[in-house]
């Protein structure tokens, strides 16, 4: 009898488009828009890399595995979960399984 497959990506979160905008007072501004719902699998962060992003003064807290979408960039995407936004400090694909996995890091 062949195996089950079953989707473990039952969590919901939201994924969000950064722009920057400047204020009434000419100050820059960073405004999240939200672009999609997006579902993914909780993963657990490694001592080491723990460790490689406090040398890089980025604290990664937590780190999901969503499908594979190329519109997901570093720089231009954010992630809120349960009302609290992310911002991406690492993009891990693979191509094979058509996966990706993010790290993520508390918006300054």
């Amino acid at each position: 009898m062949p195996k089950l497959m079953q989707n473990k990506m039952k969590w919901k979160a939201e994924l969000l488009d950064i722009k920057e905008s400047q204020d009434i007072n000419d100050r820059p501004v960073t405004i999240y828009t939200s672009k999609r719902s997006i579902f993914y699998e909780e993963r657990g962060v490694t001592a080491q890399e723990k460790y490689l992003s406090q040398q890089a003064k980025t604290d990664v807290v937590r780190r999901i595995k969503v499908r594979l979408d190329k519109m997901i960039t570093e720089k231009f995407s954010a992630i809120r979960i349960d009302g609290v936004s992310y911002r991406i400090t690492r993009i891990y694909t693979d191509m094979d399984k058509r996966e990706m996995e993010l790290s993520l890091a508390y918006v300054d």
